[in-house]
C-alpha cells in the first residue's frame, strides 16, 4: 500500500546491498531503521524515511549506501529522528509522542545491541515541528549512552549537520558534532 505523502519514483538498491533489517517489516506509513548487517556498519541519522523499503531504495539511502562503500564500512544503516514518512517534510502530520517514542526505543536497543558508539548525523534543517521533537528525544538517548555523532563538511545555517544529499563525503571533511 502506498502513502500520498511519499515520492512514487522507483529507485533500486546498489548491487550487493538490499537491506536484510528492516523495522517495521511490513510497509507501513513510518520506518524505524533499514539497513543491511556488517561487523562495523555506518549508521545514519537522516531527517524521516521517505520511500525505502525491502525492493526498492530512495536517494537518499542510496546516498548513504555509496558513503559507506566509500569509507571502507561493511554495513549500512538509515535511522531517521522522527520516524514518519513523507517525501517532502511539509507533508508531515503533527507530532506522535508515542510514535516518536517507539522510534527513540528501537533506535537505542539497535544501537546498544551493535555496540555502536559513532553515528552519522546527516538530518540537515528542520524546519517542521515533528523534527525539532524528534531531535531532541533522539539526542538525549545518545547523549545518555555517549554515543558520538559525526558529519561531514560545514554545519547549516541553523547549525545541524548537512543532509546527504546536500555534501559530499570524504574522510577529510569528517567533523564532530557536539550534542547541545
Amino acid at each position: 500500500m502506498m502513502n500520498p505523502k511519499v515520492t512514487k519514483i522507483i529507485v533500486k538498491y546498489p548491487a550487493d546491498q538490499i537491506p536484510n533489517v528492516i523495522n517495521p517489516e511490513k510497509y507501513a506509513p513510518h520506518r524505524f531503521l533499514i539497513g543491511k548487517n556488517g561487523d562495523h556498519p555506518l549508521v545514519a541519522f537522516c531527517m524521516n524515511p521517505s520511500a525505502a523499503k525491502d525492493d526498492t531504495s530512495d536517494r537518499t539511502v542510496n546516498q548513504v549506501i555509496r558513503a559507506s562503500e566509500k569509507l571502507k564500512y561493511d554495513g549500512w544503516f538509515v535511522v531517521n529522528i522522527y520516524p514518519e514518512r513523507a517525501t517532502n517534510a511539509a507533508k508531515l502530520g503533527k507530532f506522535d509522542e508515542k510514535l516518536a517514542k517507539e522510534n527513540v526505543s528501537v533506535i537505542e536497543k539497535f544501537l546498544l545491541s551493535k555496540n555502536i558508539k559513532e553515528v552519522w548525523g546527516a538530518w540537515g534543517d528542520l524546519k517542521y515541528d515533528p523534527l525539532r521533537k524528534g531531535k531532541i528525544m533522539v539526542l538525549e538517548m545518545l547523549k545518555k549512552h555517549n554515543i558520538k555523532i559525526f558529519h561531514f563538511a560545514d554545519t547549516t545555517k541553523s547549525g545541524d549537520p548537512r543532509h546527504p544529499l546536500c555534501l559530499k563525503v570524504t574522510k577529510e571533511n569528517k567533523r564532530n558534532y557536539a550534542i547541545h
